[in-house]
């Protein structure tokens, strides 16, 4: 591997280690309610596993809600307004994916927004085109706000920067979040001197128009996809969307997910100035961007400031 390796995993510990201290010097500690209905998508229990160790990890108490894949829309409301009405809950997350007859467009909004973590509720969304929001104060999509963390992180410029997003017209049309995160959030969070593509993956010229990338951010639903020659040399890769494709077992006999995204790393390294890989890459940033906000929320039902 050539291109510099952008760990996730040290920038997440950057990120929610003061924000728990500043909780618990306020005399709060943080506590958030996980909810999941079960379904067939093997990601789930991956994403229910991952959050309830990391939250458990960095002293976030963690409640896990786990429903039945019969659940109605109705009782995951009743779940939600539950955790909206509970005091000692500062942060409400629904997992995806959510079973087929349950729209997130329906889940979403049922969150109280001062409990919303992902900055994906309405609110949070009409925030990022108001000038009189405060920094310490929004709540931006994960996604967005995890991407240029990261790049700061790494000394890499954003401003004058070439940025397109890989993805799958599937994706798109399934996912209502992905469609906010590429369609909204991505444009309004970058300076005007970043021109943003959303490229589907099937276009006639993706592989020329991914190539003109200085930032390649890649969000697709099959593994390994992306190649080098998909890569503009010396650019920056940030691999999304991790997919299960077996597992593996530790010396210990613990039976382990193996994951991929959808950039083939170790050909893709060969080329690339930095990259972000699945696993270890942005996700880590991601979920430390959410505790980071669970303990911000605590902190501010204190009154100390953050």
């Amino acid at each position: 591997m050539t291109a510099t390796l952008i760990d996730g995993r040290s920038l997440q510990r950057s990120l929610v280690a003061p924000a728990v201290a500043a909780a618990a010097a306020a005399g709060v500690r943080p506590r958030v309610t996980l909810v999941s209905v079960e379904n067939p998508n093997p990601m789930l229990a991956v994403n229910r596993g991952l959050h309830v160790r990391t939250l458990t990890a960095y002293g976030i108490d963690c409640e896990d809600v786990t429903l039945g894949p019969d659940t109605s829309l109705e009782t995951l409301l009743a779940t939600i307004s539950l955790a909206n009405a509970d005091p000692d809950v500062h942060g409400i997350m629904v997992l995806m994916p959510l079973p087929a007859h349950i729209g997130v467009r329906d889940v979403l909004p049922a969150i109280a927004p001062e409990k919303e973590l992902e900055g994906l509720h309405p609110r949070h969304s009409a925030g990022l085109l108001a000038s009189n929001v405060r920094e310490d104060d929004a709540v931006l999509p994960l996604v967005g706000e995890a991407v240029l963390l990261a790049l700061a992180a790494s000394d890499i410029p954003v401003e004058g920067s070439t940025i397109v997003l890989l993805t799958e017209t599937p994706l798109m049309a399934s996912n209502p979040v992905a469609n906010v995160v590429a369609r909204v959030a991505a444009p309004a969070l970058l300076p005007l001197s970043a021109p943003f593509s959303l490229v589907p993956v099937d276009h006639p010229q993706a592989r020329e128009l991914a190539r003109t990338a200085d930032v390649l951010v890649v969000s697709l639903e099959h593994p390994q996809v992306v190649t080098a020659d998909w890569v503009r040399p010396g650019a920056t890769v940030i691999d999304f969307n991790p997919m299960l494709v077996g597992t593996t077992t530790r010396d210990d006999g613990t039976v382990v997910p193996v994951l991929r995204g959808g950039v083939d790393t170790d050909d893709v390294a060969r080329v690339a100035g930095a990259i972000m890989p699945v696993p270890g890459g942005i996700g880590p940033v991601m979920l430390g961007l959410l505790m980071r906000n669970a303990a911000r929320a605590a902190t501010r039902t204190a009154a100390v400031p953050v």
